[in-house]
């Protein structure tokens, strides 16, 4: 996914938040194990939804390190350092970070600097997350990580198939559809009782931060799978202990603009150019006499957003005849650079500009933060589908039109 702004969910996630209560002290007593770890700075943040704030630094010794502050609210803190020294110290793939919840009282920390979670996320390296006692959020937190594990792990390992049997072998314009559709009638199940356990969660722990930012999380998705009432009740569930907070005001903001494509809302009409130059409005050149349209955006430098057009046309080819459609809106602000696109990648349905990338209202107004973005739109205009990039429009499709 290529995003207009580089910020990793993570940090979005975790911002720190919660009831206001009288600020009290805590210490972070850390223990990193490993005989580099002496003599490497350690940095104490705060994430935030723009990035992080730097609250303390320290140095490691005796392979301990000690952290202390005030909070008013129990709130995610992260703790970061790096393997090596001078140079090594400076490339990111040395860099380590591990975020948890931190509580009033005295929070201890356990890691060996060989195994802790990296910075950035890579697979093929070590990611043991480190021993946290003390924090009752940081417990809840684990809680909820642990009723999900079972599912996670499943999940993934599906997701790993289907990388192999299906994604890259579409790159190479070899669709195994069938597999890939069996695949994903694995998964989704297991993503919606995941996200039915969130939703318990939260209803259960409505005065918890982590509740509060597992609803949140699920606003920050690119794809989000659910109604304008199931997004209602989710609020409905914070609003007795957060209303009448800043935090409160934000998230019910997110939630608002979520409804917006939420599954079953109508979709956002808005301004875009053709391939004339000419502007015109979504409304006015919308397929009408098509049953399923795909509102597909994408940009010429989106490799991600090139990489799913084989894709694209091969579904377009199959289904185009049984009433689907598919209208694809550039972020390209350059039009040669859009128009060499349109002419390499030899697309055959509609192709329109949104004339402005991200700052175009559009955009704004479908609140598009990375490409691509596709949603499944039916003929009435209702969005009936989110995420249908691979096999999951072809599965869309089987459901939908045979």
């Amino acid at each position: 996914m290529i995003k207009k702004i580089v910020l990793s969910s993570f940090l979005l996630a975790l911002a720190s938040i919660g009831a206001p209560y009288a600020q009290q002290t805590f210490t972070i007593k850390g223990k990193v194990r490993g005989n580099t770890a002496n003599g490497t700075r350690v940095y104490l943040t705060k994430p935030n939804e723009t990035g992080e704030t730097r609250i303390d630094s320290t140095v490691i010794k005796n392979n301990t390190f000690t952290f202390k502050g005030k909070l008013d609210k129990p709130a995610m803190y992260r703790v970061f350092l790096t393997k090596g020294k001078g140079a090594e110290a400076k490339k990111p793939e040395n860099w380590l970070a591990s975020g948890f919840y931190v509580d009033a009282g005295t929070i201890t920390y356990d890691g060996h600097i060989d195994s802790l979670p990296s910075y950035y996320y890579r697979p093929k390296q070590p990611n043991v997350k480190p021993k946290i006692k003390g924090s009752k959020a940081q417990d809840l937190a684990d809680q909820l990580a642990a009723s999900i594990s079972k599912q996670r792990r499943e999940i993934n390992r599906l997701d790993e198939e289907y990388l192999t049997k299906y994604h890259l072998p579409s790159l190479d314009n070899i669709f195994n559809t069938a597999e890939g559709i069996a695949l994903l009638q694995k998964m989704h199940p297991l993503e919606q009782e995941v996200d039915s356990i969130k939703m318990l969660f939260i209803k259960n722990n409505p005065q918890s931060v982590v509740a509060f930012d597992t609803a949140r999380n699920f606003f920050y998705a690119m794809d989000l799978a659910l109604t304008p009432t199931e997004i209602d009740e989710m609020i409905g569930f914070l609003t007795a202990d957060w209303k009448g907070t800043p935090e409160f005001a934000s998230l019910k903001a997110a939630a608002d603009q979520a409804k917006r494509t939420a599954i079953g809302a109508q979709y956002l009409d808005g301004k875009i150019l053709d391939k004339s130059g000419k502007e015109v409005t979504l409304s006015s050149i919308f397929p009408k006499d098509k049953k399923y349209i795909l509102l597909e955006f994408w940009a010429s430098w989106c490799g991600p957003c090139r990489g799913e057009i084989p894709h694209l046309k091969h579904s377009y080819q199959v289904w185009k005849d049984k009433g689907f459609d598919i209208v694809s809106i550039s972020l390209d602000q350059k039009d040669a650079d859009w128009r060499k696109a349109m002419d390499a990648e030899d697309m055959k349905w509609n192709q329109y500009n949104a004339n402005g990338g991200f700052d175009s209202p559009i955009i704004q107004d479908y609140n598009i933060k990375g490409i691509p973005y596709a949603l499944l739109v039916d003929s009435s205009g209702k969005i009936v589908r989110s995420g249908m990039r691979g096999a999951s429009l072809d599965l869309a499709l089987e459901e939908l039109l045979k």
